[in-house]
């Protein structure tokens, strides 16, 4: 198959996936709620190990390889980002400079940390607790409608959306600012403050380098938008079955009901499980969650610290 024709199919996929308005009556559980795994595999990287039937073993492979030498990259960067730091950091003169260095660190760390986390020292617990929830998961038709499962479907697709968009604008920002520059007649500049040992403004060096620095954050905010959907996922699916319960609750009538002791137990034992659930959701992500809010928070005040050290200056 021609690239061209491969790169049609895959806009066509996500054309309809994110463009698309139209809710379906049927849900699939890990097809439509967890649709980010489709952009781990695409990066090389597989979540769901019984979903990777329809990909040939060499297929795999290519995949991971790619995954891997996009760690790699990021490892070096970062590594060239700290070194730049400390060039930069040691010259009180250049503060601003290394505020702005120290945000693109501040990043990647973050990027690091929660790949580690995410994909590897909580993947076996996160399989569980979906495995969990597609128990009580309504699989038939009837009871998707009954439980007005698509609108919350189509609810989480929105934040997708959302979360989609926020991320490929930072990106193509970023990247475009560069080329802004040259386009304008300014300096050259790269993507991020990094050290390089010889000059890489070269013209036959700078695309190289430019290349590799879109194609790395490239893989940062796409694999951020994939980790974040899937947390969304999560708490989505957790708040729709509590809900489920809740009108199954609401419909039990016991003076009518024979087996309504049954059901009333059978609901009293999935509430324990979901908050269980909701527990270990807690445990899993509030580290993360606390890490990119402090991370939020220094971008905020070096943001301004910058914008003041700009004000004074030029007045």
């Amino acid at each position: 198959m021609k690239l061209s024709e491969r790169l049609r199919i895959f806009a066509t996929r996500i054309k309809s996936y994110f463009v698309s308005d139209q809710v379906r009556n049927f849900v699939l559980f890990l097809e439509d709620f967890f649709p980010s795994e489709k952009c781990f595999k695409l990066l090389g990287f597989f979540f769901f190990n019984e979903l990777q039937t329809s990909m040939t073993q060499t297929q795999q492979q290519r995949r991971k390889i790619i995954f891997w030498a996009a760690i790699i990259i990021k490892l070096v960067i970062l590594f060239l980002h700290m070194i730049n730091f400390l060039i930069v950091a040691g010259k009180l003169k250049n503060f601003v400079a290394s505020t702005e260095t120290f945000g693109f660190i501040n990043g990647y760390i973050l990027i690091m940390v929660k790949i580690f986390i995410f994909c590897y020292w909580k993947r076996k617990g996160i399989m569980k607790i979906i495995e969990r929830l597609d128990k009580y998961f309504p699989h038939s038709s009837h009871d998707q409608m009954q439980f007005k499962v698509p609108k919350h479907k189509h609810h989480l697709k929105i934040l997708h959306q959302m979360s989609f968009a926020a991320h490929a604008l930072t990106w193509s920002h970023t990247c475009y600012i560069p080329l802004l520059s040259i386009m304008l007649g300014y300096e050259m500049q790269l993507i991020g403050p990094i050290y390089f040992p010889i000059d890489p403004f070269q013209y036959w060096l700078y695309p190289i380098i430019y290349i590799i620095e879109a194609w790395d954050l490239f893989f940062f905010y796409f694999m951020l938008f994939a980790m974040d959907a899937f947390f969304c996922s999560l708490v989505c699916v957790t708040s729709m079955e509590f809900d489920v319960l809740a009108q199954k609750l609401g419909q039990i009538d016991p003076e009518t009901d024979e087996n309504a002791d049954k059901k009333l137990g059978e609901i009293i034992d999935g509430y324990n499980e979901l908050t269980d659930i909701a527990n270990e959701l807690e445990d899993i992500f509030s580290p993360l969650l606390l890490a990119h809010v402090f991370g939020v928070i220094f971008m905020l005040c070096a943001g301004v610290f910058l914008l003041f050290v700009t004000i004074f200056e030029s007045g």
